[in-house]
């Protein structure tokens, strides 16, 4: 577990956003830290939920398309690392 702000959060709070390449400016405005990938995306990675929600509704407020991913995607880990099947 992580201290974050002084309450406890596990790795069942944290989730990732998706957001357009177009919005990241806006989502360093607020503080986030964006990673892009030519197969995922521009992201935001592992952010507790509670801070998701309120960055997708300040960049909707502001005009950009935003969302939180419930999962990570099909081969791929948290981080955005590929995982490979074991042969």
């Amino acid at each position: 577990m992580t201290t974050i702000r002084d309450q406890e959060v596990t790795m069942g709070d944290l989730v990732d956003m998706a957001i357009p390449a177009s919005a990241q400016a806006a989502a360093e405005a607020l503080g986030l830290t964006v990673s892009r990938s030519v197969t995922s995306g521009v992201r935001v990675r592992q952010i507790p939920r509670e801070d998701a929600e309120i960055a997708v509704a300040c960049l909707r407020d502001w005009g950009f398309s935003a969302r939180i991913l419930e999962d990570a995607p099909q081969g791929e880990d948290p981080t955005g690392r590929s995982i490979k099947p074991a042969a």
